[in-house]
């Protein structure tokens, strides 16, 4: 079961992605996401013209200022730290739990069913018919 749990992770993440910087020619582009993922060089130094993955033209991509390479690297260092920070607070939880004693539940004391008169099967026949009792 674990096992395909991690190959259903691994088809739903192929299956989708993001944008992500990529340096082209001395800037910064966003590139790689389905829209994105083959790129052509574009007549000015600072576009460049994306293609989808059938090879369409789908626009141009101007190069990222360096404040959006700026903000984006901002997003993805607290995007870690959350994630580092949810992490640690799994495994805290976890251990928590680990540490937490469980009271154990006692075998209930019963007393043991006797049938009246004890053991005894006492059995009466007649002709074909035979009646027991305990």
């Amino acid at each position: 079961m674990r096992r395909f749990g991690i190959v259903l992770l691994a088809l739903v993440a192929g299956c989708t992605s993001t944008a992500t910087p990529e340096f082209i020619n001395g800037s910064y582009y966003m590139t790689g996401d389905p829209s994105c993922t083959l790129r052509a060089p574009h007549n000015t130094e600072k576009k460049i013209m994306c293609l989808d993955s059938k090879h369409r033209p789908t626009g141009e991509r101007r190069a990222m200022t360096n404040q959006e390479l700026y903000v984006y690297q901002t997003n993805q260092m607290i995007a870690a730290q959350r994630s580092a920070q949810l992490d640690a607070e799994i495994a805290a939880q976890n251990q928590a739990l680990l540490n937490h004693s469980y009271p154990q539940m006692q075998t209930p004391q019963v007393t043991p069913i006797t049938p009246p008169g004890g053991n005894q099967v006492r059995c009466l026949s007649t002709g074909f018919y035979t009646n027991c009792r305990y």
